[in-house]
């Protein structure tokens, strides 16, 4: 496991700790990230909301234990973006490019719980707290040549959210908290 999937651990064990209040916010993706897709040699776009991510669940197998896990966590979820660029080569996006997205992300609905920098990476996880739960993460991943967004909105136990890995474009073997690196690996 990565060092930045054992920071996505530390962040879920620490929503779960934060403190709580009220807050209701429509999320949206800027123009100015959605064309980056233009510079990008791939790029990944998923967004599912409303009846879409009830359409996207029903494809789930109930008889599979982490399908279904899947599918429970998905129920309690308004909507799931999931943005990611690929590049040729390195600085075709700069972290102003995500200024919009972090503008969105201020107190007191929104709480910063991680931000790691390291040799040209910066990673940072958002959570919004909404009546004693968690209401909503967003996960800013920028290395040299990549670009990653996650935007999930809904109640979210963090103790279940690993079960999203590897549905509706989240990436796979994300840790369960209280996870270490070593027994993940």
């Amino acid at each position: 496991m990565t060092k930045r999937m054992t920071t996505v651990a530390l962040a879920m064990a620490c929503a779960v700790l934060w403190p709580a209040g009220a807050f209701a916010q429509v999320f949206t993706i800027p123009d100015r990230i959605e064309k980056l897709s233009e510079k990008a040699k791939e790029s990944t776009n998923i967004t599912l909301d409303g009846a879409l991510l009830k359409l996207a669940s029903a494809f789930l197998n109930s008889n599979d234990k982490d399908q279904r896990a899947a599918k429970e966590i998905v129920g309690k979820l308004k909507s799931i973006h999931v943005r990611n660029f690929e590049f040729e080569k390195d600085n075709e996006f700069s972290d102003a490019d995500l200024d919009p997205i972090r503008s969105q992300l201020k107190s007191p609905a929104w709480s910063r719980i991680v931000e790691q920098r390291e040799r040209g990476e910066h990673t940072q996880i958002f959570v919004k707290i909404d009546k004693d739960r968690v209401g909503g993460l967003v996960i800013l991943s920028a290395e040299r040549r990549e670009l990653s967004i996650v935007i999930i909105d809904g109640e979210i136990d963090p103790k279940q959210i690993s079960a999203l890995g590897g549905n509706f474009g989240i990436p796979k073997d994300l840790p369960s908290p209280g996870t270490s690196k070593d027994s993940a690996e």
